[in-house]
């Protein structure tokens, strides 16, 4: 038995670094494309437009992009023990192109300040998650929400344009 394990271990070539190497550079490096996205988010309220927030980001296919900006506003009273909340906006999205269409995975979060002068402050919330698929180099709509507790109307649109 030992014998033959010995004749095995001969017949194997060992690898060392360099045939590691050599494999590498063998195998075709994947292309990088590159997007640039574009989302709007539309607020009506009762009716009339009451602004339209726009992110907009380059992405590189089969990447995630997280964007967090914001700010920790006190909310609690000031007699009370410190309670904080974060305002601003949360953005992860996941990008491929796929069957002649782009294939988007993310997660948008908007919170800020409706009533700043009420103790404790009214904050307003925005949450989607998104898994859907769009044509390339055409705004889509890809969600309609409406508010139920306000009359406050959004609208989610996207652009997707190849750069590279």
């Amino acid at each position: 038995m030992a014998l033959i394990v010995c004749l095995l271990a001969m017949t194997v070539p060992a690898q060392g670094p360099e045939d590691r190497q050599k494999k590498s550079e063998e195998r075709p490096r994947r292309q990088i494309v590159i997007y640039h996205l574009e989302f709007t988010l539309d607020e009506t309220l009762d009716g009339k437009p009451s602004g339209a927030r726009n992110f907009k980001m380059l992405m590189q296919e089969g990447e995630t992009n997280r964007v967090r900006i914001g700010s920790k506003v006190l909310i609690s009273a000031p007699e009370s023990e410190p309670k904080f909340a974060d305002l601003g906006l949360k953005f992860d999205c996941k990008l491929n192109e796929r069957d002649g269409y782009i294939s988007i995975d993310g997660k948008l979060e908007l919170n800020d300040l409706v009533s700043p002068a009420t103790s404790p402050p009214t904050i307003r919330s925005f949450q989607a998650e998104i898994e859907t698929a769009a044509p390339l180099d055409k705004a889509t709509t890809i969600g309609v929400y409406d508010d139920a507790v306000s009359k406050r109307h959004y609208e989610l649109r996207m652009t997707v344009t190849k750069v590279k």
